[in-house]
């Protein structure tokens, strides 16, 4: 089992599990759990989430493996799971991730409020600790995923100086800042190759140094190209400095210049940008991988941090940096460290969260690794460094136009029959491909456009056959006999790889406008081309040869029935487009039809065929001898099926010119015009859609077979399932109204949409029934006036139409009590109760502080509330209160405001500031009227002075 963790980047772990794990905990194992990797043996169950953030590695799972080792026979003993980092969070390896769909603009932003805008709005990945950066930050971002951005943002305010980075913890929190605040910046650690160990202030780690290097990514100058397109395209640059020392074969200084593409920079920060993309190649890359074998770094330094390097037989050695380690002045040189892989021991404990924050213990279930540590300082894997976008042109944006493509004609069509049993036509049209209208070839096509409709002006064609079968009422003007219909466009769309579209579904005979033109990638349309007129396939198919018909003869007439089925068997199974059969009777059977033959034409269409009636006509053919009849199928374009097969008749059948008796045995078809028609039942057929007349009643059936209309005749009682309405306008009644037959009567008083209602409705297993007006508006909300009657009692009130909330006055007859009042919006106001031990009236007795009103009971009256206190009373006002208090003197006069309708009645007590010889022996109201009134006392002391008027 092992872990690689990889600076700014996803990393990846993969764990072996053993073949004895639980089944309930291998299917627990779900996409998008968490893997925590925990120092030492921990309880995960008893540590939950605390586990994220002491955790030395949290990853995510995104992969699984179930198989079998063929090595061994125990079965599903190879299985695995595997994942990557919680960078993931932010967004893959793929972009995807939270994506901004809506532009995050920053302006002249800090740098915490940027990467605050830039987290994802799922989230995934909340703010954990966002540290200060110099400066402020103004760019846009779209269609990115939140790493990149965030990444952008780090490396556009990072300095030499000053370098800014960002992690994702374990408990899915983000921390962004200067790398000084984040990682170990001065090292503690120092990799060598001979002569590890401890010193105050630093530990030596043992491991072998491997060292690589190229300059296969070295450049002199860095060209960006920032936002823009074509020659408005942003540019910035940077050169390296100071001036490289390698130079070409004649001895020039090397120009190796990069062209970088970031779209999304905005033009103030092409120039940083440039810069810091030629800081990543101004030297030769140096890719240092240690080898720590046998030894866990956990402790001594993270993903991130600084360590120092020192193998002199390697060339690591860096004059400007000196340290002491273990009585020896070393010259290491100082890297960050961006990649660890290191193997998971029995030394871990390794749990599971599952997406509900449930924990699973695997430790006892995993193959641990033996593996050890390796470290990648100062560079990151080529391959698995991100590229960016490409670099191109940036073309001017497209503003070549498609011309007009040129149908090639004639056309070819035919007729053919739809689903329905019509005919149809169809045709199939073709073009020439255009250049764009500057001559220039069409590189970026997408598709052509076609659309088509009826010709209105031409003049149809018609033969004889045709005509003969139109009245001459139904046929337009002299010049134009037949005239099409008005239509609209019809459209369709083919891909630009082909230049052959069929068109379907046409009326034959009918003359059609076409136009085409074409639309290239970046959506620019071409003209449309001229219109061409066609003329759809004319309606050349006949209708199936007939069924031989059903024929009874009598010694003045042949009966002929046809029940519109064709000859290779089946009934009402001719085509749709028929319109008549030919009826032709001859002494021979194997006649051939012609003039001489025929006796007549019979209507036989779509709707016969549908409803299954079957066509009866009757031939007047006075002769006794057998006759031989056969049909001849007809369309609506005239077209002539082949002859059926003959059918013999003998006068067996005569009219009712020659009959005086006539039993229900000898009808069988037609229609029976006669007052003296007696039967068992009539119906119009046996199963379906069907009415039907009994001894019973009248009945009506639906499609389903369901009766949904009975007229009983016994007592006249009448079943319906469905509406019952009185009018379609004006004054009329609708009982069971909408297609969910509620149990409701609705009143139209007029020819609008308003209306009053009866309803009845279940209340719990009782039924209620209500009575309510049309909606009306009061003070602005719609409310309308109700009835309802139910289990509980009966209420009359006005509602609210939107939540049925009463908003008005009330009154509510319950078995229990009486209620009376008004209400608004579910606010009390004046009130009236009664029931059998109490009556009460007053104003919001459910408010218990301001509340008011009188209770009356049994034996005693009580009020709820206070009195209106002494001010401007109204001049018929009948009862108020006060008290004043006046200092050092012995009387006080009191004045109403308002003149009182009638005289008044003070009742006033006295109360001193002490008792004993500040108390009054003489007091009492000198004067009244119905301006006010005086009190006086015998001493002269500060009084409070309490009264009630009380108007009589």
């Amino acid at each position: 089992m092992t872990v690689q963790e990889s600076l700014n980047a996803l990393g990846q772990w993969e764990i072996d599990l053993l073949p004895t794990i639980p089944r309930e905990t291998l299917d627990a194992l779900a996409y998008f759990g968490h893997i925590a990797i925990i120092r030492g043996r921990v309880d995960p169950v008893q540590a939950g989430d605390n586990l994220l953030s002491a955790a030395r590695y949290v990853g995510v799972l995104r992969g699984n493996s179930l198989a079998d080792d063929a090595r061994t026979k125990i079965p599903n003993d190879n299985v695995k799971i595997s994942g990557v980092g919680m960078a993931m969070w932010l967004g893959d390896e793929d972009g995807k991730g939270s994506v901004y769909e809506n532009a995050v603009v920053a302006a002249s932003a800090t740098f915490a409020d940027t990467i605050r805008m830039l987290l994802p709005a799922s989230g995934a990945v909340t703010e954990g600790t966002l540290h200060p950066v110099a400066g402020q930050y103004t760019g846009t971002h779209q269609w990115q995923s939140p790493r990149d951005a965030i990444q952008y943002v780090c490396q556009t305010m990072s300095t030499t100086s000053v370098p800014v980075s960002w992690r994702v913890n374990g408990d899915g929190t983000l921390d962004a800042g200067p790398e000084a605040d984040l990682f170990v910046t001065t090292p503690t650690c120092t990799v060598v190759a001979r002569g590890a160990g401890h010193d105050m202030a630093m530990r030596g780690v043992p491991g072998s140094l491997d060292l690589t290097g190229d300059v296969e990514d070295y450049t002199t100058r860095v060209v960006l190209l920032a936002e823009g397109e074509g020659a408005s395209i942003a540019t910035g640059s940077a050169d390296i400095s100071p001036a490289t020392s390698y130079k070409d074969i004649h001895g020039n200084a090397v120009e190796l210049t990069r062209l970088v593409s970031e779209s999304d920079t905005v033009t103030a920060n092409a120039s940083v940008r440039a810069q810091l993309a030629l800081s990543q190649f101004v030297a030769p890359k140096q890719d240092l991988r240690l080898n720590i074998q046998d030894y866990d770094v956990e402790g001594h330094f993270a993903l991130g941090d600084y360590v120092y390097a020192y193998d002199p037989d390697k060339g690591l050695v860096d004059t400007n940096v000196e340290i002491t380690f273990r009585g020896q002045r070393l010259n290491p040189i100082k890297l960050q460290v961006t990649e660890i892989s290191w193997g998971v021991t029995d030394e871990y404990t390794v749990a599971y969260r599952t997406a509900d924050g449930v924990w699973l213990d695997l430790t006892d279930h995993i193959e641990t690794s033996d593996a050890g540590t390796y470290v990648t300082v100062g560079g990151f894997d080529r391959a698995l460094s991100s590229t960016g976008e490409p670099v191109g042109s940036r073309p001017n944006a497209d503003t070549s136009v498609p011309g007009v493509p040129t149908l090639i004609e004639p056309f070819t069509g035919t007729a053919y029959l739809d689903s329905r049993g019509f005919t149809r036509a169809r045709v199939v049209v073709s073009w020439n491909a255009p250049n764009n209208v500057d001559g220039s070839t069409v590189l970026d096509g997408s598709h052509y456009e076609i659309r088509y409709a009826v010709d209105a002006d031409m003049i149809y064609p018609a033969t004889w056959s045709q005509v003969s079968q139109v009245r001459w009422s139904d046929m337009q003007i002299w010049a134009q006999p037949f005239a099409a219909p008005d239509g609209q466009w019809q459209s369709m769309v083919v891909n630009w790889d082909t230049n052959v579209a069929q068109l379907q579904d046409l009326s034959p005979g009918v003359g059609y406008d076409i136009q085409i033109r074409a639309v290239d990638k970046t959506g620019n349309v071409g003209s449309w081309s001229g219109t061409t007129t066609f003329v759809a396939s004319e309606d050349n198919l006949p209708p199936s040869t007939p069924a031989a018909p059903s024929v009874a003869g009598s010694r003045i007439a042949v009966q002929v029935t046809h029940e519109l089925g064709k000859s290779s068997g089946g009934t009402f199974n001719l085509e749709s487009d028929l319109d008549h059969l030919e009826v032709h009777v001859s002494y021979e059977p194997t006649f051939t039809p012609d003039a001489t033959t025929l006796v007549g034409k019979t209507a036989a269409n779509a709707g016969m065929i549908q409803a299954q009636i079957p066509v009866v006509f009757t031939a007047q053919v006075e002769e006794t001898s057998a006759r031989y009849v056969r049909v001849i199928a007809v369309d609506k374009t005239g077209n002539k099926s082949g002859p059926s097969d003959a059918a013999s008749a003998t006068a067996l059948l005569i009219d009712d010119a020659h009959i005086s008796d006539l039993t229900v045995s000898k009808v069988t078809a037609g229609t029976i015009s006669a007052s003296w028609v007696m039967a068992g039942e009539i119906k119009t057929a046996d199963t379906g859609a069907r009415a039907r007349i009994s001894g019973s009643g009248y009945e009506l059936y639906n499609s389903a077979g369901t009766r949904t209309f009975f007229a009983d005749a016994t007592d006249g009682s009448v079943n319906i399932v469905g509406q019952l309405v009185s009018g379609t306008i004006g004054k009329r009644i609708e009982i069971s109204p909408t297609a969910a037959y509620l149990p409701e009567i609705r009143f139209y008083a007029n020819d609008g949409t308003e209306y009053a209602a009866m309803n009845a409705y279940d209340a719990g297993g009782e039924i209620g029934t209500g009575v309510f007006s049309s909606t009306y508006s009061y003070s602005g909300t719609d409310v309308h006036s109700r009835i309802l009657i139910t289990d509980r009692g009966a209420i009359i009130h006005v509602v609210r139409s939107s939540d049925q909330q009463t908003r008005g006055g009330y009154a509510w007859a319950a078995p229990e009590a009486l209620y009376g009042g008004y209400s608004k919006d579910a606010t009390g106001g004046g009130y009236l109760y009664a029931d059998a031990t109490n009556g009460r009236f007053g104003w919001n007795p459910s408010d218990s502080t301001n509340g008011n009103f009188l209770n009356f009971s049994s034996g005693k009256t009580y009020h709820i509330g206070r009195w209106e206190n002494f001010s401007v009373p109204a001049s018929n006002q009948g009862i108020w209160t006060g008290s004043v208090t006046f200092t050092s003197v012995a009387s006080a006069s009191f004045t109403y405001g308002p003149t009182m309708d009638t005289s008044m009645v003070p009742i006033v007590t006295l109360r001193a500031s002490n008792f004993g010889t500040a108390t009054p022996t003489v007091w009492g109201v000198q004067s009244i009227s119905t301006t006010g009134f005086t009190v006086a006392w015998n001493n002269t002391q500060s009084m409070n002075v309490n009264f009630w008027i009380y108007r009589v």
